[in-house]
């Protein structure tokens, strides 16, 4: 996959950004220094194992994280404008709109007190408005039956079948992988510049996840919709994402583009995810990334992945290490590499 020439400014930049939780064993330092930009139209991947901040990385985005347990420091700048310095109102007139997300955990994002039409015709009300008086327009049809017109339609889009049923259905009555269909739904009604999919195709059995990843780079190329793609899954990273950025406990160790971190991947981990992964065809003991993530109330000094790096060296027990950036903007946080 070609990476897309990047303007001179991101549409979406994080910088610095660092979460610490306080909990009845002490303060973890659960991001620290997360730095990278989204460019208009390009998907870029974030991966790493379990527990490595992905998540809480596209929550801290979208000020979803509880302050009271959470101090977070850094800034998060949308279009030039700081996120962090609105208020309440601001930031929900951006959330949703401007900047949407997909949830790992799509049923416990669905309202269970209404059904999933109610929740659908409030979204299209408030974000379609010259499509509901077109459709009211061209098929003759009162507001209400062209609401239902345009969810039936949104609902078929991402691959949903008996809509009318699932409409008038509560999230309890539906099983996870059409769940997560119904959210991309509503995530993809008011057009948003960023899409955030945390695990968004996670649920789904491959036929489905091939119509939505297909659907999401649709977005890209044709509206320029830009994504910042959560996954664990690198097949998938390879598949759609033109950049990736790859997370270990905390931190960002590596960002290039697709082809050269799957070619020429730099960082340790980053070779040892890709070396794990199961290749077709071949019978070789299948690989593995040794260790498990640190403990980070207490993390290692240095780089946190030195004890389980094979090439590891005295100074990275010792010192962090300082992102090294290539003429072709691919970036490692490794003692390898510096100068």
């Amino acid at each position: 996959m070609h990476m897309k020439t990047p303007p001179p400014t991101p549409v979406l930049r994080v910088k610095d950004l660092t979460v610490d939780f306080k909990g009845p064993r002490g303060t973890a330092r659960i991001l620290e220094g997360i730095e990278f930009g989204l460019f208009p139209g390009e998907i870029m991947a974030l991966v790493g194992e379990t527990g490595c901040g992905k998540s809480i990385t596209a929550k801290s985005i979208l000020d979803l994280i509880p302050l009271r347990s959470l101090h977070r420091t850094g800034t998060v700048s949308f279009e030039g404008l700081d996120l962090f310095s609105l208020d309440h109102s601001e930031f929900r007139s951006i959330r949703g709109r401007s900047i949407a997300m997909i949830f790992q955990n799509p049923q416990s994002s669905i309202n269970p007190v209404f059904t999933l039409g109610e929740q659908m015709y409030r979204l299209i009300r408030m974000y379609l408005k010259n499509e509901i008086d077109a459709v009211c327009q061209h098929q003759g049809l009162n507001k209400k039956a062209a609401i239902g017109e345009i969810a039936r339609e949104k609902l078929a889009e991402v691959g949903l079948t008996e809509t009318d049923r699932l409409l008038k259905s509560y999230a309890h009555e539906i099983s996870g992988g059409m769940a997560q269909r119904y959210k991309i739904a509503q995530a993809l009604l008011s057009s948003p510049e960023i899409l955030i999919a945390d695990e968004a195709t996670s649920a789904l059995d491959v036929t489905v996840q091939a119509h939505i990843l297909k659907l999401l780079k649709q977005m890209s190329h044709k509206k320029g919709t830009t994504i910042l793609f959560i996954t664990h899954d690198l097949g998938i990273a390879a598949q759609i994402c033109d950049r990736v950025a790859v997370m270990y406990a905390g931190r960002i160790v590596e960002i290039g583009n697709t082809m050269d971190i799957f070619q020429t991947p730099l960082h340790p981990y980053t070779r040892g995810l890709l070396e794990s992964v199961p290749k077709l065809g071949y019978s070789e003991t299948l690989q593995y990334v040794s260790g498990m993530i640190p403990d980070l109330v207490n993390p290692p000094r240095g780089c946190r992945f030195h004890p389980r790096c094979a090439h590891k060296m005295t100074h990275c027990e010792e010192q962090r290490p300082m992102n090294t950036t290539s003429a072709d903007h691919h970036t490692v946080a490794c003692h390898l590499y510096s100068r």
